[in-house]
């Protein structure tokens, strides 16, 4: 009866773990894949934005010959009349001189528009404009005979047309401010003050905003992006999108029904094959570990095959298919606008087309023309670097596919308009890092999952006693945050910098490309790493020298009574005062010109020495600070060692008549040699990692002389912001320090480290 409340127990466990594991990995890749979709959403509307800034680009190219030539007015206006409100021109006191048939507006010389133009450097000029509840582009320009055209032009339509038809969202303007603005027609009933603050965000960020709203209409995600004025100086409309979770609800579905299927059936699975594991021990007790090990584990084998497919295959398919229909969108919205750009001969060249692209959209774009580069924002070297993974011909015969471009990854569509190959490359590293976070929290689950494996077994195991059981629990329950400590402290950061050394990662850098062994190929021809190693090599140096001070310190300590207390407490204060305050002491140590250490020096004859200042003696002063630190954890340690030898050996070395030097020889010395490799492994490895002095004092130099490889790491990381290259050299140092303590132990013998076990 106790062993069926233990395995009903153990089942009980099991499955509110496992249900609970994947519950938060449902929650988690629902949140991330919403998250991505907003964002696709906001790539979209930078899109729309991007089609209003190239169809006022146009406009203004068509009012350009006036810039050299204010005669040809009435040529420019007949040009535009299909598309003509009103047009009129005036002279800089707003004065009507010309209205070309049109009725124009009373108000027109008082508008804000109209005053910009006249402070304005004689370019023209083009932004959205409402008028008798509709939307236009008003054009205009100061000519060089002082005079001003403005012409309100019947496109806007167009441009939510093309919305429409190109991105399948239909496109919004709030004409105004954030304060005060006017809704268009059709826009669903939301609350003013939800899209107030909603486009104070846009504002403030200057980028798409989003925000879930809950209205008559159900719930919505309204998206918004502010439009400035043709100064780019103050807002005058919001584009705006308005869509319902339902779009990608469908995606977070499919993953739902992924997840818990699997994790259904996995539970099912592991509870079926434990009783089965259940019967089979108590049916042979004496069955072989390697026999109970493969069953606890492919208990659990399902689970960690399905949590590891979703995590590294199912998820990061899925925002790919989102990605690359979005992305597609906006690839067929960009080539429209190059097709119109080529088409009309306008005041921009491709390289500015380009760069207003770049500058509204974040993506990369190329424009070749016979096999030559006609314009891109990206060089021709870094054009070399682009390499296509995959590639698919669809309708249009625009070609489409992944590529990778200095590692990071991107989606590409490449189409060929007027003769001209253009291609549009959108980073993908946002839903790249989403992919990311579902790995992390996979591997985390994995691991979890083979724990319970592992405790799952040994209750079975061991089912019998349930004292054993409940007294295992116990011990491990007081070691439990020692056991937290560790892990989060010591195993998990070199997890996560072992994670690190394979990707390229920086903390002002999104992307986040995974490199393969790049970086540390790059470790073996970085001249300054080995360098630093070098550096730090001598400066180990310091080791055995200030043990045999420390030791022979301790000796004499320790025959000195109830004095060695205070002596004890003396030799300690280096070890428990700030690095910082006494490195700066230091400093006015080795002061060339007032120094004590120059001082004291100069009293036996000997000339000032530039101890910071000069190659030779830098790191020969952070090696004299390192005798000096080291010397009181070093002393207590030996002080302790000396004490644990019985006093018996010496008696008895007296009365056969050895002398001092033998009995140190023959006596202390052997019985200290798990004290002192002790020392030395925890000595050399603190070696390896000084960095206070160098940091304070000589900054790695003069000329790198004390450049030293935790320094150089650190530079790596913090000033050069190469995270995932700093990574590969902690491993580098890691695995040498790892090396030298095995060495260490070979030289000392068995005697000394088994001491310890």
């Amino acid at each position: 009866m106790r062993h069926n409340k233990l395995l009903i127990g153990l089942f009980i466990f099991v499955a509110l773990l496992m249900l609970s594991g994947f519950a938060i990995l449902n929650l988690y890749a629902a949140d991330g894949y919403s998250s991505y979709a907003r964002e696709s959403e906001s790539s979209l509307l930078k899109s729309m934005k991007l089609n209003y800034q190239n169809l006022a680009a146009e406009i203004d190219g068509e009012l350009y010959p006036l810039v050299d030539d204010p005669q040809a007015v009435g040529s420019v206006v007949e040009g535009l009349s299909d598309d003509i409100v009103f047009a009129a021109l005036y002279d800089l006191d707003g004065k009507l001189l010309e209205d070309f048939g049109y009725s124009v507006p009373d108000d027109l010389s008082s508008s804000i528009f109209f005053e910009n133009l006249t402070f304005s450097s004689g370019l023209p000029r083009a932004e959205v404009s409402r008028f008798n509840d509709k939307l236009y582009i008003q054009a205009g320009i100061l000519t060089l005979e002082d005079t001003v055209l403005v012409v309100l032009l019947d496109r806007f339509d167009g441009l939510l047309t093309n919305s429409l038809s190109t991105y399948d969202r239909e496109l919004l303007v709030y004409y105004g401010d954030e304060d005060s603005f006017k809704a268009p027609a059709g826009a669903p009933k939301i609350d003013q003050a939800l899209l107030r603050d909603l486009f104070k965000r846009t504002m403030n960020s200057q980028r798409p905003e989003s925000a879930e709203i809950y209205s008559a209409d159900g719930e919505m995600i309204v998206n918004a992006l502010a439009i400035y004025d043709s100064d780019n100086w103050d807002v005058i409309s919001f584009f705006s999108t308005v869509t319902t979770p339902a779009i990608w609800k469908r995606g977070i579905g499919s993953l739902a029904v992924f997840i818990w299927v699997s994790g259904i059936a996995s539970l099912i699975f592991a509870l079926f094959l434990l009783y089965v594991y259940f019967k089979k021990v108590q049916k042979d007790p004496k069955m072989k570990k390697s026999t109970r090990f493969l069953y606890c584990l492919s208990a659990f084998l399902p689970a960690i095959v399905m949590v590891a497919v979703f995590g590294y295959v199912v998820y990061g398919e899925s925002l790919e298919a989102l990605s690359d229909a979005v992305a597609m969108k906006n690839a067929r919205g960009w080539f429209g606008d190059v097709e119109r750009f080529l088409e009309v001969e306008g005041a921009d060249s491709p390289a500015e087309f380009i760069e207003r692209s770049r500058e509204t959209t974040g993506a990369n774009f190329v424009m070749r023309e016979g096999g030559s580069l006609l314009a891109s924002n990206l060089t021709e070297r870094r054009l070399s670097n682009l390499e296509i993974i995959s590639s698919s011909t669809v309708e249009g015969g625009i070609v489409k596919g992944t590529a990778k471009l200095n590692d990071v990854l991107h989606t590409y569509a490449t189409g060929e308009i007027s003769g001209i190959e253009t291609t549009v490359l959108y980073e993908e590293t946002s839903r790249e890092n989403a992919v990311l976070s579902i790995q992390f929290f996979a591997i985390g689950m994995i691991l979890t999952l083979l724990v319970m494996a592992v405790v799952s077994g040994f209750i079975i195991n061991n089912i019998q006693s349930s004292i054993l059981i409940k007294r295992t629990f116990i011990g491990y329950g007081f070691l439990m945050p020692a056991l937290v400590h560790l892990i989060w402290w010591a195993v998990g950061p070199m997890g996560f910098a072992l994670f690190l050394a394979f990707r390229r990662w920086s903390i002002v850098d999104a992307a986040k490309p995974f490199v393969g062994l790049e970086n540390f190929i790059e470790i073996f021809g970085d001249f300054k790493f080995w360098n630093a190693l070098k550096n730090t090599a001598v400066y180990s140096i310091y080791v055995p020298i200030g043990m045999f001070i420390s030791l022979l310190l301790a000796i004499a300590v320790n025959k000195l009574g109830k004095l060695s207390i205070v002596l004890r407490v003396l030799y300690y204060l280096p070890v428990v005062t700030a690095g910082v305050a006494t490195t700066i002491v230091w400093r006015w140590i080795f002061n060339r010109d007032f120094g004590v250490l120059n001082f004291i020096l100069g009293l036996v004859g000997i000339k000032p020495i530039a101890w910071l200042e000069s190659p030779q003696f830098a790191l020969i002063s952070m090696m004299i600070i390192g005798v000096w630190s080291a010397i009181g954890s070093q002393l207590l340690i030996f002080l302790a060692g000396l004490q644990g030898i019985p006093k018996d050996f010496y008696d008895a070395a007296s009365v056969d008549g050895a002398s001092k030097p033998k009995i140190f020889w023959k006596i202390t010395l052997p019985l200290l040699k798990p004290t002192s490799l002790f020392v030395l492994v925890t000595s050399v490895i603190g070696s390896f990692q000084v960095f206070t002095p160098i940091y304070v004092l000589t900054q790695g130099g003069p000329l790198r002389s004390t450049d030293v490889v935790f320094y150089h790491i650190w530079q790596s990381a913090w000033v050069d912001m190469r995270m995932g290259y700093a990574a590969a050299q902690s491993w580098i140092l890691f695995l040498l320090l790892a090396v030298l303590t095995f060495v260490e132990f070979k030289l000392f013998g068995k005697e000394s480290w088994q001491a310890y076990f």
